[in-house]
């Protein structure tokens, strides 16, 4: 695996659409993630800012869509971004919104995810949460699968 964004960002230029071969998979739609989450969620892991106190709108609604395309199909879908938000609204002194109780949060739903799924969205490539995302999935046979081929 990649250890640099910069690596991050050629890896994802070069590689081949629906290339099931590595660990890491572009190029794939909602409908290209059924049958490859072995019957379980679908972890949604989707650009994120995290603020004191908030989850961005604009992050908690490309999520929910995001989440939305995987239920169309049939897949059962769980992100952190909508949680998040949701649980903020609740009690905005959660420590969810900072870097170490965002992972502390995450990591029960990546555990019990399938699989992972980038949809395509501005600034993926350089998010640290999705960072984070991939590198774990990657050290823990996870599949990685990201819709956009190429930087956005």
């Amino acid at each position: 695996m990649t250890s640099t964004f910069e690596n991050w960002a050629a890896l994802s230029r070069s590689a081949k659409p629906l290339d099931w071969s590595g660990p890491i998979v572009f190029g794939v739609g909602p409908a290209d993630v059924v049958g490859h989450a072995g019957g379980k969620s679908v972890y949604v892991s989707s650009p994120v800012r995290l603020k004191l106190c908030q989850v961005p709108e604009a992050a908690t609604l490309f999520a929910a869509r995001a989440c939305a395309e995987l239920s169309r199909v049939g897949i059962w879908a769980a992100s952190p971004v909508i949680l998040g938000a949701a649980m903020l609204e609740v009690d905005m002194h959660l420590k969810i919104n900072e870097p170490v109780g965002w992972a502390k949060q995450v990591a029960g739903l990546r555990n019990a995810a399938g699989a992972i799924w980038v949809p395509a969205c501005r600034g993926w490539a350089s998010c640290p949460q999705i960072w984070a995302d991939v590198q774990w999935a990657v050290s823990h046979g996870v599949p990685v699968m990201v819709e956009a081929k190429g930087v956005m």
